[in-house]
């Protein structure tokens, strides 16, 4: 928090960028090779910085609680759960694509595909869920 001001709207565009490209990369590879690297950095980069954005919901949580009277603790609770659970599919995703990474099949890279678009799934809920509580009425 800065001046009162949480950190987490700010962090938390760079993991959503960085995991859906990531996941677009992955698709790309599929058909070209050379995209594999770029998807696999990308998608470590979002995590990395998807954590610090998870961990900066807690000031955000604090902040929420005292300034925004609609948002409940049920509220944020499935935000955090689902962004977590975003995060950990990101997780598989790279360990998914890093045993892909110098296959010659598509296996691999296939299933990193799928949890790929499983995550972004739950990225996207857990965005939706924290909008919710920043644009209530």
């Amino acid at each position: 928090m800065i001046a009162g001001v949480p950190l987490h709207p700010l962090l938390v565009h760079a993991p959503i960028g960085l995991l859906l490209f990531g996941t677009l990369l992955i698709l790309l590879s599929l058909k070209w090779t050379n995209f594999r690297l770029f998807a696999l950095v990308t998608l470590i980069t979002g995590l990395l910085s998807g954590v610090l954005a998870y961990i900066s919901g807690d000031s955000a949580e604090e902040y929420a609680e005292a300034n925004l009277p609609a948002v409940t603790d049920a509220m944020i609770e499935n935000h955090e759960h689902f962004a977590l659970y975003s995060l950990i599919a990101f997780g598989v995703t790279i360990v998914l694509l890093g045993l892909g990474y110098r296959s010659k099949g598509k296996l691999w890279i296939t299933l990193s595909l799928i949890v790929a678009i499983i995550g972004a799934g739950l990225l996207a809920y857990a965005g939706h869920l924290g909008g919710q509580m920043v644009y209530t009425q």
